[in-house]
């Protein structure tokens, strides 16, 4: 017996015992299965019977019989690589469930009932947060629900100076605008009256006067649930570059082609809900591509939709939390991925 066949021996003897392990705790699923079978059962035959390998690598093509061992494993290396890969995200989503069902078992109040809600996500926006919600509260028809989203600045101590006037919901982990977004319509779906949902930055690049004209086009539109912010559907007020401005009319085509839906602003964070729309945007991506799979959502529900001139403020410090335009090739990418391969 030579090396190779003692390598093929310990290593079925391996997988046996990983599989029998898996199987054991009822993890184990018909393709795992399968897999698992058809490796262990080609290092059985190949340990006993290794002239086979000769007419195996004569049915592939191959000049040596050592390539087809090469070619399959590096076959059955990508689909183990794959099933990581699947089991981190699966992880990452209970992860995300668990701070989510914490944040809202400890909200400070579990029931808002003014006819607007605003929802406002917070990370180290301590230098500014003050400022956003005074003005949002200006309004005394509003409940203001606010993520905290991890905040390492002085951000929570700020929010909490507020504990009378907002709902605080409290992340303990950073999990980015896409996963405090479900954690906001979770905490409506079940503790909400409201009529109307806002989602609203927390650096102040809305503009609180704008609101009055999502909720005009909601008021006299009975059949539109979601009304979109754009700040190319006329001209308005808003200062973005030109680098910014080719990035962002590009998403909207590459929106166009993906989701198969004509905005003029496809990522525009300042929306208005109707309350009762909510029950069915439930969010899954864990992602920056969130949006795209907002989009996609009301596109195949059939949630009739307009969208209305916003003129969005951007100064020094809100550009400087934005992300780099060169990232937007990576949230395509990601995009894509998500499509065609989740």
């Amino acid at each position: 017996m030579n090396l190779l066949q003692i390598f093929f021996i310990v290593s079925a003897l391996v997988i046996f015992i990983f599989a029998f392990d898996i199987a054991k705790r009822q993890k184990f699923n018909a393709l795992h299965f399968i897999v698992f079978l058809l490796i262990w059962v080609a290092l059985f035959i190949f340990t006993f019977f290794p002239n086979i390998l000769n007419i195996f690598g004569w049915f592939f093509w191959l000049q040596r019989w050592a390539d087809l061992l090469v070619y399959t494993s590096i076959i059955f290396l990508l689909y183990f690589t794959l099933l990581l890969l699947s089991k981190v995200e699966r992880n990452r989503e209970d992860i995300t469930m668990l701070i989510r069902e914490m944040a809202i078992q400890n909200s400070s109040r579990k029931s808002i009932w003014n006819e607007i809600c605003f929802l406002v996500r917070v990370y180290n926006e301590d230098k500014v947060l003050s400022d956003t919600i005074n003005k949002i509260l200006e309004r005394s028809d509003l409940d203001l629900l606010v993520v905290n989203d991890w905040s390492t600045d002085n951000s929570r101590k700020i929010l909490e100076s507020y504990n009378d006037k907002i709902i605080l919901l409290n992340h303990s982990k950073n999990r980015g605008w896409w996963r405090a977004l479900e954690t906001w319509f979770e905490y409506i779906r079940r503790y909400s009256e409201n009529k109307y949902i806002v989602t609203f930055d927390s650096d102040w690049q809305h503009d609180m006067a704008d609101l009055n004209s999502f909720l005009d086009v909601l008021k006299n539109n009975k059949k539109v649930d979601v009304v979109l912010g754009s700040r190319f559907i006329t001209k308005t007020n808003t200062n973005v570059g030109l680098l910014r401005k080719i990035v962002l009319k590009l998403g909207i085509l590459f929106t166009f082609f993906i989701s198969n839906i004509k905005l003029t602003d496809a990522h525009n964070w300042y929306r208005v809900f109707r309350r009762e729309i909510i029950n069915q945007l439930r969010l899954t991506i864990d992602d920056m591509w969130y949006a795209s799979e907002l989009i996609d959502i009301i596109r195949d529900k059939k949630i009739k939709f307009m969208e209305v001139p916003v003129n969005i403020k951007y100064t020094d410090y809100s550009m400087s939390k934005w992300q780099k335009s060169s990232n937007a090739i990576n949230i395509a990418l990601r995009i894509i991925w998500s499509k065609f391969f989740k």
